[in-house]
Order: structure tokens, then C-alpha cells, then sequence
């Protein structure tokens, strides 16, 4: 697992954002030093403990698809209060037939990952275009990452919430809407839905300020 401190600054006030599975901080290029610190995480193929948050008065936290297990799972009975909680196209059962990916679309994409073609298809499906900023990784580093997740959210217990918000892209072709809709309604979150808005919800979005408001409870 990758953490890394990608803006610092002299106050209290921190964004920890957990990046989607096969991504880096490539997404990030081109916004603003926000005047706050921001920990961003990625690469899940072996997680591990976040470093102490307590030190920061004023916490914010933001996960996208495959992040928002890991994020819940690491944070779930952690002793910080976040006054933003966003989860953005993703479920804490994220390979599940009815909450999550089809867990047969999933093995078929750790399998045929080695494919460019296939990778290519994935990212437009992402993206809901054919531009897109792809993250500075190997494609070997990927398929290892996403065959450990698959292994590890089949075999470990579903997290607690840790979201006071789900943002829900309507045409998101990875995680389906309807089956995040199914997942949030269970629980005590507010919940966005953007009807246009692909699996990639960060189009619109260009600055780590948005990215907070974003996921504020309205």
C-alpha cells in the first residue's frame, strides 16, 4: 500500500483520499497546493495501517470504488472524527452480485487484465470517454493488486460504515448505480445521485476544495 503526504502545510486541517484499484497520483496533476494537507493512499495489494491521524484537528475523507472498502476497513473503530465522509461509486461489498460487481465480470477482468485491448475497454468504460488520464503503473502491478483484492473482500467480514455520504454516477459502468443504490439505502448516509455521471466522478472536479465540498452532507 502507497501512502503518501502529496500536499503539506502548517495547520491542522487534512484530506485523506483513498484512490481507486490501479490508480496513483497521477489523477491529481494539474490541481492546486490547496493550503491544507492531503494523504492520498492507493494500491491495495497488501494494506496496512494508515500513520496517526490524531495530530489533525480538522479531518476530511473521500474514497473512490474499490477505496471505499479499504478506507472502511482501516478506519472502522479508528478514534477520528471526520467532518466529510464521501464515498464516490463504490459499496463496502463491492464483488457481490447484488451490492457490488458481478463476482464472474470481476475474475474475467483480474484475468484478462494482462490484454491491452482489454485495458483500454476498461478505462473508457471508466471514464465513459476515451480520454483519460491513465495512472504511471505497470499493468503486472495492477493485476497483482486487484487479484489481492479480490482474495481478500471474498474471504474478510464486511466493514462498518464509515461514509456520511454516497455519490452515485448514473451511468457508471463498473459498479453499477442500481447496485449502489441497493447498498446505501441500508444505511445512514446521504446519498448523491449525478444521472450522467460515469464510474470516473472527478471530471468536474479540479481542486481538493471541491473535492471536500463534494462530499459534504447536504
Amino acid at each position: 500500500m502507497t501512502v503518501r503526504l502529496l500536499h503539506r502545510a502548517e495547520n491542522g486541517k487534512l484530506l485523506l483520499f483513498f484512490n481507486g484499484w490501479s490508480m496513483d497520483d497521477t489523477l491529481f496533476e494539474g490541481w492546486e497546493n490547496p493550503g491544507f494537507n492531503v494523504m492520498t493512499v492507493h494500491d491495495y495489494t497488501a494494506p496496512e495501517a494508515l500513520p496517526d491521524l490524531l495530530p489533525y484537528t480538522e479531518l476530511h475523507l473521500a474514497a473512490w470504488s474499490l477505496g471505499v472498502r479499504i478506507a472502511a476497513e482501516l478506519l472502522a473503530g479508528a478514534p477520528y472524527r471526520f467532518e466529510s465522509a464521501a464515498a464516490f461509486n463504490g459499496t463496502l461489498r463491492p464483488v457481490d452480485p447484488e451490492y457490488g460487481i458481478e463476482p464472474a465480470v470481476f475474475s474475467g477482468t483480474v484475468a484478462n487484465w494482462g490484454d491491452e485491448r482489454a485495458r483500454a475497454r476498461f478505462y473508457r468504460r471508466l471514464a465513459g470517454t476515451a480520454e483519460f488520464r491513465l495512472p504511471q503503473r505497470s499493468p503486472e502491478s495492477q493485476q497483482a493488486e486487484l487479484a489481492a483484492l479480490e482474495k481478500h473482500i471474498l474471504s474478510a467480514p464486511v466493514p462498518a460504515n464509515v461514509f456520511k455520504t454516497a455519490r452515485i454516477g448514473g451511468r457508471d459502468r463498473i459498479i453499477p448505480a442500481a447496485a449502489q443504490r441497493s447498498f446505501w439505502s441500508g444505511e445512514a448516509v446521504s446519498i448523491i445521485e449525478e444521472p450522467e455521471a460515469p464510474h470516473f466522478p472527478f471530471r468536474n472536479i479540479h481542486s481538493f476544495e471541491e473535492l471536500i465540498d463534494a462530499g459534504r452532507n447536504r
